[in-house]
């Protein structure tokens, strides 16, 4: 049985966290930089949640997966049970069962509070979202990482292992996001700022910060949790109904976590650097 231990080889998440906390402590100096900062980051993870249906709709149309134990072989085929386990992680992002929003719509009203927090003019917030010209190599890094071809049953994999690992570490980003913009500052002005602003939707009302702890903190399970199970289960899944190994399946799929870990690791890295570059430009005006 293929479980998250297996993985271990290809993703050093302590490393990884290490440097969405130093991103995340760089960018809690000024209510400006905590904009920057999550303008940024909804950008990014906005290009996992649309690119998750493409791959389901590439297992479910394949041939790779079918039921040894079938009766009739022209009946066998299962990957839309395969694609079943991948599309759990897609069913909040579309709609959120307490707002009744998709969770871009939730990541919006969050930013809306952060520029009424930092005091922008909507010219100054899109002044920002102009000014970043290196984050569409990123989201199509992830868009390609997604990417598989219905006969290739070892492309399919590998971008199944990079779901796997995206899952993971997804609840690990939100979580220290949390704790360092929140839970760090509840007392603070930020703190209490988000504590008397709500999120108004059609379904109900929520703190502005609802998209970030539904999907955990340091104290709670979050989505990400259930989804990260069923990304593991999918392998499973590859496995059984397919004609490779389960140490095969491990192989192919650990490239993916790989390509997770080098993409994440690079995200932060360039939104710390243009954290600081922002705050030099600030200083120097």
């Amino acid at each position: 049985m293929i479980t998250l231990d297996d993985f271990h080889a290809y993703l050093n998440a302590d490393d990884i966290n290490a440097v969405m906390k130093s991103a995340c402590q760089a960018a809690i100096t000024s209510p400006e930089l905590m904009h920057l900062f999550m303008e940024r980051f909804v950008k990014y993870s906005a290009s996992y949640s649309h690119s998750v249906p493409t791959l389901c709709g590439t297992i479910g149309s394949s041939e790779q997966f079918c039921d040894p134990q079938a009766a009739i072989a022209s009946h066998s085929n299962r990957g839309m049970d395969v694609a079943a386990k991948v599309f759990s992680a897609s069913i909040e992002e579309f709609r959120d069962p307490r707002t009744g929003v998709s969770h871009r719509t939730l990541a919006y009203a969050l930013l809306d509070e952060l520029v009424a927090y930092a005091g922008l003019s909507a010219a100054a917030v899109e002044r920002v979202i102009q000014a970043e010209n290196w984050l569409d190599d990123m989201t199509q890094f992830v868009h390609d990482a997604y990417r598989a071809e219905p006969h290739s049953l070892e492309q399919m994999v590998r971008a199944m292992g990079f779901h796997a690992a995206a899952e993971t570490i997804g609840g690990n980003e939100f979580s220290i996001i949390n704790s360092i913009f929140f839970s760090g500052q509840r007392e603070g002005d930020f703190g209490q700022f988000i504590k008397q602003h709500k999120a108004r939707f059609d379904a109900g009302v929520v703190s502005p910060w609802y998209w970030i702890v539904i999907h955990g903190t340091s104290t709670t399970e979050g989505v990400e949790l259930g989804h990260a199970d069923d990304a593991i289960q999918a392998l499973n899944l590859a496995a059984r109904y397919s004609s490779v190994s389960e140490g095969q399946i491990v192989e192919w799929a650990g490239q993916g976590v790989r390509q997770l870990a080098t993409i994440q690791t690079r995200f932060f890295h360039r939104v710390h650097q243009e954290i600081r570059e922002y705050a030099a430009l600030a200083v120097a005006a």
